[in-house]
C-alpha cells in the first residue's frame, strides 16, 4: 500500500515541480515555489506513513531506502539551488565559473567526508540495511546521523536522511557541471552578427514543446531521438524545458493538445490573407 502511494504522490510532485520550471521563469521564486511542495508532499507521506505504518523490517527497509529519501532529496536539492541562487556573485563569466567551481569542491568533500556510505549506495549494497534503515538502530561505529536524534523516531533512521542527502548531492553535482559549461560556452562563442544574438524562446514553454513532439513525429531532425532533439533546442533557445515527457502527458490531458500550433496555423493563415488581399 505505501509503495503505491507513494509512486502516486511522487509523480504528483514532479508534475508540480515541472508546471513550476514551466510557469515560473524567475529562479528564485521558482526555487522557492518548489521548496514549499518538496514540504507539502513531504508531509503527505509522513501522514500517510503514520496511519499506514510499516509493519516489517523489511517494509520499514523500501520505505526508508527507497520511498522517504526520494521525496527528501528533492527538497535537498531546491533548497542547494536556492541557497546557490542567493548568493550567485555579480560580474563575468569567469567570476560565476569560480563561484560555480568552489560549490563543486564543497559537495566533493561532502562525498569524500561519507565515502563507505557513497559507495554502499552507488554499488546497491544490502547487507547493512537493517542498521541504516530499521528504526531504533544507533551504531556509533556506523557513522549516524546525529540529527536522527532530534527527528521523529517513527519516521526517521540513522540514515535515510543521510542518502537524501546523496541524491541531492548527485542532482546539484549534475546541475553545477552544467552550469559551468553553459558559461564557458557563452563566453568562448563570439558571435559577430549581432542580428543573432540573444535568440531566446519568448512564447511560453509548452508551446515549444508542442513543436518538439511534433519535429520528432515528423522526422523534422531526421531519426534523432526526442531527448537529443530537446538538449539541442534547449541550448540553441537558451531554454531550460525540464521533465518534457510529464508536460507531454499534461499536455495531451488538456481539450485541445495543440493550443500553441493551432495559434501558429491561424496567425499563419492570417498572414496569407494578408499577402493574398
Amino acid at each position: 500500500m505505501l509503495t503505491k502511494f507513494s509512486d502516486r504522490l511522487y509523480a504528483d510532485l514532479n508534475r508540480d515541480l515541472n508546471a513550476l520550471t514551466l510557469e515560473e521563469d524567475q529562479l528564485i521564486k521558482r526555487y522557492e515555489k518548489s521548496i514549499h511542495a518538496c514540504v507539502k508532499y513531504l508531509k503527505k507521506l509522513k501522514d500517510f506513513c503514520k496511519v499506514n505504518d510499516p509493519g516489517t523490517p523489511a517494509e520499514e527497509i523500501q520505505f526508508f531506502k527507497h520511498i522517504k529519501p526520494k521525496f527528501k532529496s528533492q527538497l535537498i536539492y531546491y533548497q542547494s539551488l536556492l541557497n546557490l541562487e542567493i548568493r550567485r556573485p555579480i560580474g563575468d563569466c569567469s567570476a560565476i565559473s569560480d563561484y560555480l567551481k568552489n560549490e563543486a569542491k564543497v559537495l566533493h568533500h561532502f562525498f569524500e567526508c561519507n565515502l563507505s556510505f557513497y559507495q554502499y549506495v552507488r554499488t546497491q549494497a544490502t547487507y547493512l540495511d537493517d542498521y541504516y534503515f530499521v528504526r531504533g538502530n544507533y551504531d556509533v561505529y556506523l557513522d549516524p546521523d546525529q540529527c536522527v536524534i532530534d527527528f521523529d523516531p517513527a519516521f526517521s533512521t540513522t540514515h535515510d536522511h543521510k542518502l537524501a542527502q546523496v541524491l541531492a548531492s548527485e542532482m546539484l553535482q549534475e546541475h553545477l557541471q552544467s552550469a559551468v559549461q553553459r558559461l564557458h560556452q557563452k563566453d568562448t562563442v563570439m558571435v559577430t552578427d549581432m542580428e543573432l544574438r540573444d535568440f531566446d524562446w519568448q512564447q511560453t514553454k509548452c508551446g515549444l514543446i508542442e513543436l518538439i513532439y511534433c519535429w520528432h513525429a515528423t522526422e523534422a531532425f531526421g531519426k534523432k531521438n526526442l531527448k537529443s532533439i530537446v538538449k539541442f533546442i534547449e541550448k540553441v533557445f537558451n531554454v531550460s524545458l525540464g521533465n518534457f515527457y510529464d508536460t507531454f502527458d499534461w499536455l495531451s490531458s488538456r481539450p485541445s493538445p495543440t493550443t500553441y500550433i493551432d495559434e501558429m496555423k491561424e496567425a499563419f493563415l492570417l498572414r496569407v490573407q494578408k499577402r493574398l488581399k
